[in-house]
């Protein structure tokens, strides 16, 4: 059982207590404690149940395809797909420049997660030119996705990062992208212009009224870059040239109720 341990907080004058406030503090060692005692108490009560557990995981497993594909798309002079592979638990994001040519992994999640207990990926565009890789990873649980650029011809991985990342976007020049970063409240909110090598990148756009989020596309004609703010009840689109990076966003549409 839980212990307890008053807190009381008053709000408009009415007295709200809480006795179990103390388990919001997720690293405490109490907290660890309680959570290990309640994982212990599980695995003794679901003891009898262990070979149940593990024919009906073999039987769900037996109906997934675990060596899949994805239909592979294509992107200026290359093919783009994901696969997965038999006991592999994330997918494998390749490529290559003909339906029987020789492939090339751009990400392996399997591979990034070595050494994490979970990760996922969100965002993944490649630039024009086909060698820049944007991406961003999680690994913790929390959608909270750090940026990184890869060079697709070498291999590396380049010290360029951004933190709390949820929409990227390449301009038609290789060396330059678009990306939305989050607020403490997980609200997309500030748009960017980052140039690989920058150490410092520039700041747009602010979506100062906390009813609307921010979010960056470019078109299917690459010819433009889209900075939508959405609320519940409007939007409000900007949008620039893909080959002019250094000009301003303008506003095709305001916003209104």
């Amino acid at each position: 059982m839980a212990k307890r341990v008053p807190k009381i907080d008053v709000i408009h004058g009415e007295k709200r207590e809480d006795d179990y406030f103390w388990l919001r503090q997720k690293d405490h060692p109490d907290v660890l404690a309680y959570l290990q005692e309640e994982n212990a108490y599980t695995d003794a009560v679901m003891k009898g149940t262990e070979a149940f557990q593990e024919a009906l995981y073999r039987e769900l497993l037996g109906r997934i395809k675990e060596d899949d594909q994805t239909v592979p798309y294509r992107r200026g002079g290359w093919l783009y797909y994901s696969r997965t592979e038999k006991g592999k638990q994330y997918a494998i994001h390749c490529r290559k420049k003909a339906p029987d040519g020789p492939e090339e992994v751009t990400v392996d999640l399997n591979a990034l997660a070595e050494g994490h207990p979970f990760i996922d990926l969100g965002a993944y565009v490649v630039s024009d030119d086909g060698r820049w890789l944007a991406y961003t990873i999680d690994l913790t649980g929390f959608r909270e996705y750090t940026l990184y650029v890869k060079d697709l011809e070498s291999g590396d991985v380049l010290p360029d990062r951004a933190e709390k990342v949820s929409t990227v976007a390449w301009a038609a020049a290789a060396d330059t992208m678009f990306y939305v970063t989050e607020d403490h409240a997980k609200r997309a909110h500030r748009l960017w212009r980052h140039r690989l090598g920058a150490a410092a990148d520039d700041l747009l756009y602010e979506e100062t009224d906390e009813l609307f989020r921010l979010w960056l596309w470019r078109s299917r004609s690459r010819a433009f870059l889209f900075a939508g703010s959405h609320s519940f009840t409007s939007t409000e689109v900007r949008f620039l040239s893909a080959v002019k990076p250094d000009g301003v966003w303008q506003v095709l549409q305001a916003r209104e109720k």
